[in-house]
């Protein structure tokens, strides 16, 4: 038998996760747009129920002995969003390997789809006891990155 070739590119399916949040006064600021804030809040609940939904909640990461914690947050705002607006949050994993993940988020409007915000977090993996990185398992992966024949 035959060895696989190691240049062998190996097609991705990366499922994208979508909650939707309605815009009512409580998200806007002095200005009568959504505050920047809450676009952080709504990628910290988008990753977590993705995350849950892929199989790993708060008590497996506990069970496991291990967390993802931010290393990094970067959001491009290309649009207010705006009282009455309903806003499509969606995430997906792009990369997970070794102590780290990428996880990407885009904010669309519901109404006409326009993109009014794209994000990215650097997450790292890290050992709760030890409180150092921890290399992420085969089975972590296989959760979040799904391989297509």
């Amino acid at each position: 038998m035959l060895a696989p070739d190691p240049l062998f590119i190996i097609e991705m399916i990366i499922p994208v996760y979508t909650e939707e949040v309605y815009i009512d006064s409580h998200y806007l600021d002095e200005l009568g747009h959504v505050n920047n804030t809450w676009h952080v809040h709504w990628m910290q609940d988008v990753a977590t129920k993705h995350s849950a939904l892929n199989g790993w909640d708060s008590q497996r990461y506990l069970d496991f002995g291990a967390c993802w914690f931010v290393r990094q947050h970067t959001i491009n705002y290309l649009r207010q969003i705006r009282e009455g607006d309903t806003v499509q949050v969606q995430t997906w994993v792009s990369e997970m390997k070794h102590v780290t993940s990428i996880r990407q988020y885009r904010f669309l409007r519901k109404a006409d789809g326009v993109v009014l915000a794209e994000a990215q977090t650097r997450w790292g993996l890290v050992d709760l006891k030890t409180g150092r990185p921890r290399k992420v398992p085969e089975e972590m992966l296989k959760c979040f990155l799904e391989v297509a024949n």
